[in-house]
């Protein structure tokens, strides 16, 4: 292994870490599931985070813990993969290293069979690995992206299982900070987390000796059409991915994580918008037409569609509504108006415009007020406001 300066630097590292010492930690995931992207963009958090907790974003289903130096070390994306990817994510870090094997003749195996006993054994990669990662002041995780080019052992033997776990808990008490390494799974098909535990690749002690195990799986795709639709987005193949931990020792979020893959490719927790886009016009109809009607009384009132549409200023609605798609947000207004709970109404000042409001609101009425300067100039006289 090199010196520490030639980790690339501004490249990205994830971590878990929080002010303690903790011991390795698995992330397992089907092939192509999303979980180097995922890793990575976690490590620029870790990096970036300047520790004002309330700011803390939410990873993995929990809320980042802890901020410092990452070190991401990827078997299998090289420098222009991994610069992309941080380049879509924002500003890369300072403290974020990555270092892509490929770059540097290909993956090194860090454990293998001892020449002269056949027993599991670390090689002067790993102890040349260990070194440098010793000398990185405030480093708070560490990342082996994927396992298996990076081991020349037998992952179906427990003893072997076993080695590896011991040596990256020992990595993680001598420099107090997590290590992640991710696997793959054996099989794809899973639904809970119980079947994804038992889909990891290998003996079971890559599991059981660890302190903890997170896994990413597919759902079966009737489930992923049924939560794109709840959600208001188009559905695709491999879109959603559920995520969950499936061993811990101790105390741990068990809750099952949704998540979509965005355009970047990126995949986002969207379980809070799930459970919120799922409450029935009962829980938010209520809600939704007293916003409408509150803003056309404020003088800033809602179009249906367009740039002053519900769903285009869903940010002034209250959160319940901020992560809601855009077709059941207009479904909803839909619902109102066929009630004859809301209208929409034109006023003299935009005559082709459409404006949402109560039958007896000011809008309805006749009596516009419009706060200069918050609405959408394209709006007025534009009638795809409608």
């Amino acid at each position: 292994m090199a010196s520490p300066r030639t980790f690339y630097r501004r490249a990205a590292t994830p971590a878990l870490a929080d002010r303690r010492c903790v011991s390795a930690r698995p992330g397992r995931a089907g092939g192509g599931v999303g979980k180097s992207f995922l890793l990575l963009a976690l490590a620029r958090e870790v990096a970036a985070f300047d520790g004002v907790w309330a700011n803390a974003p939410t990873l993995f289903g929990g809320v980042l813990a802890g901020h410092g130096v990452a070190v991401y070390v990827t078997a299998e994306d090289d420098s222009i993969e991994v610069h992309n990817r941080l380049n879509a994510l924002g500003p890369i870090p300072d403290r974020l290293y990555v270092l892509p094997l490929p770059d540097v003749g290909g993956a090194v195996p860090l454990f293998a069979p001892d020449p002269a006993t056949r027993g599991p054994s670390t090689t002067p990669a790993w102890l040349a690995l260990e070194r440098q990662l010793t000398t990185l002041a405030g480093l708070r995780l560490i990342i082996l992206d994927p396992l298996q080019p990076l081991c020349a052992l037998d992952l179906n033997v427990p003893e072997n299982a076993q080695f590896i776990c011991s040596r990256l808990a020992a990595l993680a008490a001598s420099t107090c900070a997590s290590v992640i390494v991710s696997h793959h799974f054996a099989k794809r098909e899973a639904s809970t987390p119980e079947q994804a535990r038992e889909a990891i690749r290998g003996t079971g002690g890559l599991v059981d000796d660890v302190r903890s195990g997170y896994a990413l799986w597919n759902p079966k795709e009737d489930q992923a059409k049924a939560i794109c639709k709840a959600l208001g987005d188009p559905f695709e193949r491999g879109r959603v991915v559920m995520g969950g931990v499936v061993k811990a020792n101790g105390r741990a979020n068990l809750r099952v994580t949704t998540f979509l893959r965005d355009s970047r490719g990126l995949l986002v927790d969207r379980s809070d918008a799930l459970i919120r886009a799922r409450q029935t016009g009962v829980d938010l109809l209520p809600d939704l037409k007293a916003a409408i009607a509150r803003a056309a009384a404020e003088g800033k009132p809602y179009t249906k569609t367009g740039g002053n549409g519900v769903y285009e200023r869903r940010h002034e609605l209250p959160e319940a509504f901020h992560a809601i798609g855009k077709h059941r947000l207009a479904e909803w207004v839909g619902t109102l108006l066929e009630r004859e709970e809301l209208v929409m109404a034109m006023v003299d000042v935009s005559k082709l415009v459409k404006w949402l409001d109560v039958p007896d609101g000011p809008m309805a009425r006749g009596e516009a007020a419009f706060v200069t300067g918050h609405l959408k100039r394209a709006s007025v006289g534009q009638p795809d406001q409608a």
